[in-house]
């Protein structure tokens, strides 16, 4: 096990119920209005369609048969001398047909810093909409793709309680079936993300707190992730966070932390909400590989900033004197000074 630390105290002391509010970050509202077998089932794909044996070929080429011992400990520690991860980025989009400004800009940064082989929407939806994926598709037709993934209703014969803890069971089926990384909507990707992929399994683990489901990298056969979802037998529907940080955490990567990859700071899964959107803070690229933005979450955590902008578009972005302005315009207009909304 590898602890990355990065960041300093400051912005490092986390509430375990921001914790996990953080854990399921999916987006669910549109631009304008707001068995035991786990392997992905094929669907039917739409818009830059994406057949699984297309998916299946991308990241065939990185150690697809790679088996890990049951009693290895060291490899999450010291990594392998190649990446066996493949290049390929997953979201997961459920009853949902619209792309909005944060899930835009969180494409757009993988774009610009991790520079995947593919990037996949896998989403219940018969089609992605509005005008942030059309200049998506614009941007870059060969690498966005969309994949139809029915949407998870159950798990193991428990009926799921929440769209959010579908979303849970969704990406751990993307992982399994396919590995590659894993990103929630609103997560920004400040710099390549590629050292991580050789490990087996590399999961933010703030000291102290749960893990963070928000950034997940890791090969279609690690074992944490295959575990991880076998624990979903003990599935709580009343208990928000249990089963997809709490359980996991306690009962798994405690008594095995050698599972995993743990980067305790620099995937910013922690509550990073003052540092965003209070302030500007200089060391941003600097100590984070990602930030999971919190976005839909100001309201409650930063509410005069969100009296002040309730929404985040391409044009007052320009003008928004905060860390994540600085992020959102280097992304958008290769700059992270202000940028005067007068000229052109």
């Amino acid at each position: 096990m590898c602890l990355t630390s990065s960041v300093g105290k400051k912005y490092t002391k986390i509430a375990i119920i921001l914790t996990a509010i953080c854990g399921t970050s999916l987006i669910v509202h549109s631009l304008s209005n707001g068995g035991h077998n786990h392997t992905v089932d094929a669907g039917d794909t739409v818009g830059a369609r994406l057949a699984d044996n297309e998916l299946v070929a991308i990241g065939g080429a990185v150690d697809p048969q790679l088996v890990f011992a049951a009693d290895e400990m060291g490899r999450n520690a010291t990594g392998y001398d190649r990446e066996i991860v493949p290049n390929v980025v997953h979201y997961v989009v459920l009853d949902n047909m619209y792309i909005n400004f944060v899930h835009f800009l969180s494409i757009k940064s993988v774009l610009r810093n991790q520079r995947p082989d593919q990037i996949v929407i896998h989403c219940n939806c018969d089609d992605l909409r509005g005008r942030y994926w059309t200049q998506l598709l614009t941007d870059a037709p060969r690498v966005i793709r969309v994949r139809r993934l029915p949407k998870p209703t159950a798990i193991f014969g428990k009926k799921l309680s929440s769209i959010y803890h579908s979303a849970d069971i969704a990406r751990l089926q993307v992982m399994t079936s396919f590995g590659g990384i894993y990103l929630d909507n609103d997560v920004f990707v400040v710099k390549s993300l590629d050292p991580f992929r050789r490990f087996e399994f590399t999961i933010g683990w703030p000291p102290g707190q749960f893990i963070g489901n928000q950034v997940l990298i890791g090969h279609k056969n690690a074992r944490f992730s295959h575990l991880w979802y076998e624990s979903y037998r003990k599935y709580r529907k009343n208990r928000w966070y249990f089963n997809a940080g709490e359980l996991p955490t306690n009962d798994i990567l405690l008594p095995k932390p050698w599972l995993v990859h743990r980067v305790d700071h620099a995937f910013g899964v922690h509550n990073l909400c003052l540092m965003l959107y209070n302030q500007t803070y200089p060391l941003w690229e600097k100590d984070y590989f990602a930030v999971h933005l919190l976005a839909r979450h100001r309201d409650y955590l930063v509410p005069q900033d969100f009296k002040h902008l309730k929404m985040f578009d391409e044009n007052n972005i320009k003008t928004y004197n905060k860390t994540f302005g600085q992020m959102a315009r280097l992304v958008l207009y290769g700059t992270k000074h202000l940028i005067d909304n007068t000229i052109g």
